[in-house]
């Protein structure tokens, strides 16, 4: 059972009105009752339909408590300071006479108050006097506790042990749980365990998408559980092995004294290089959730509340981690190019405060295309662990670009020179190689013939690659770059 020890640290400090709201009643029940024995006043809980009664043995429920005045009433009336749980008086909580009672008895009495609902809603009268207090999320032991006992428990039904991928699926299923109510985690596991009597990655993949529907209840955040493996992208060399070095350390499989958790990167660079192709491709690597934080889902009309969609959806990455949260074109929302847009220096004040404080391992990968729309205090040494620069790609990266997208397509390299092709594409984006090979493909189909080298150098004469289109932009970038980023 959850610990309660903050709630008995309140109680000590004779704090007189505490508001508690959650969906737990039951759990919260449970655990006051082990609380209960341990202090030295009297507790009671309270509801319409039981109405009050005495957590001890030998105390029966006082039916004609059901009244709220006459409840009030009494517990005004007690001389022995107690301990009074009210369960759901939040539809009574603004009536004026039960305002005056409560005020009369936190003045006048010792008691101590506690509301316990799912949602509370103090008159004004009340808010200066309440304190509030959120139930304690279950810890990694306990939750691994519970899939131990939920495993076991299946074995018992089925007179069969629970067959288990690998010694690393149920610490990466605890991971995922993390974050959850007891009662959730439990939902999650017990539907993983009993579907199939297995636990291996699909399970950690269902849990990962279920726990994410429960925490994006406002759809600030896209949860992407499909994307490719690091090792499937050309090139990338410097930050691929930045990567592998830090993974086992922010996976929690090896502690290196003196490194601090990953926290993120930043990927600069022209577009179509490949830049969300590798955030995507983190998520892959190191076995987590990537979350994807679109900025145009925040923006409200309603002043104040575009930062309160930022720190909702932070929150939820929290909630999910560890996981990677991919902040795609970053400069459309916490742009510099506006000195008046204060709702932009808001949110970038949100995102820095957060990114200062923050704890939990959620890894942040943030993408960008314009440099200049860029504030320098995001790009300041610091904020990201390291600021890398995605360029074009070289001839051998070419070929391996070209190479993966033919086999994707189940394309037949025989009559192809890769390499030749390669080198006629000096100047183009992996994007734009891709489309290359798409073109060529559809142009052969028409002329019923395979493809070819001669097809793909039709289609390279009728390409104007963006590093000509926007030749002086992308090289400025690239001279920007050269000497205030890491190659990638």
């Amino acid at each position: 059972m959850h610990s309660l020890h903050d709630l008995e640290i309140l109680l000590l400090k004779n704090k007189r009105l505490i508001v508690i709201e959650t969906e737990q009643e039951g759990c919260f029940i449970s655990g006051f009752n082990e609380l209960a024995r341990n202090t030295h006043r009297p507790v009671f809980l309270w509801s319409l339909t039981k109405g009050l009664q005495r957590l001890a043995n030998g105390f029966e429920a006082q039916k004609h408590n059901g009244d709220f005045k006459q409840l009030l009433g009494q517990i005004n009336s007690t001389d022995v300071a107690g301990i009074y749980v009210l369960i759901d008086f939040h539809p009574f909580i603004a009536d004026p006479v039960a305002v005056r009672y409560i005020k009369d008895c936190l003045h006048d009495t010792e008691h101590t108050i506690i509301f316990l609902s799912q949602t509370i809603n103090l008159p004004d009268e009340l808010k200066p006097l309440a304190t509030h207090y959120s139930l304690p999320l279950p810890t990694r032991e306990e939750l691994k506790d519970m899939v131990r006992g939920t495993a076991k428990q299946w074995s018992k039904d089925h007179g069969t042990p629970l067959k288990v991928q690998d010694r690393k699926i149920v610490s990466r299923i605890v991971d995922n749980l993390c974050g959850l109510t007891m009662r959730d985690a439990k939902r999650l596991t017990k539907h993983a365990i009993f579907e199939d009597g297995i636990l291996d990655q699909k399970d950690i993949i269902e849990i990962a998408r279920d726990k994410f529907d429960v925490l994006n209840e406002d759809s600030l955040l896209n949860l992407q559980l499909d994307y490719e493996e690091l090792d499937d992208i050309a090139g990338l060399d410097n930050l691929k092995h930045w990567l592998e070095l830090r993974r086992p350390v922010f996976n929690g499989d090896q502690t290196i004294i003196g490194a601090d958790t990953p926290k993120g990167v930043m990927l600069l660079g022209v577009q179509g290089c490949g830049k969300s192709m590798a955030a995507k491709a983190v998520a892959s690597s190191w076995g987590v959730p990537l979350l994807h934080l679109d900025f145009s889902i925040l923006y409200d009309r309603f002043y104040g509340q575009t930062e309160e969609n930022l720190r909702s959806a932070l929150s939820v990455a929290e909630g999910m981690a560890p996981c990677i949260l991919w902040l795609d074109e970053i400069e459309k929302g916490l742009s510099a190019v506006s000195a008046s847009d204060d709702v932009s220096k808001r949110m970038l004040g949100t995102f820095l405060t957060w990114l200062a404080e923050n704890k939990k391992k959620v890894f942040i990968v943030a993408t960008a295309n314009d440099v200049s729309a860029l504030p320098p205090e995001l790009l300041r040494k610091g904020r990201f662990d390291e600021v890398f620069f995605v360029d074009l790609p070289d001839l051998e990266s070419r070929e391996a670009i070209l190479r993966i997208h033919m086999a994707r397509r189940q394309l037949s390299t025989t009559n192809v020179n890769l390499k030749q092709i390669a080198e006629l594409t000096d100047g183009f984006s992996g994007a734009e190689l891709e489309q290359l090979v798409v073109s060529a493909v559809y142009a052969t189909f028409a002329e019923n013939r395979l493809l070819d080298t001669d097809a793909l150098e039709a289609q390279i004469k009728l390409t104007r690659p963006l590093s000509i289109l926007m030749s002086e932009k992308i090289a400025a970038l690239r001279q920007w770059a050269s000497a205030r980023t890491v190659p990638a």
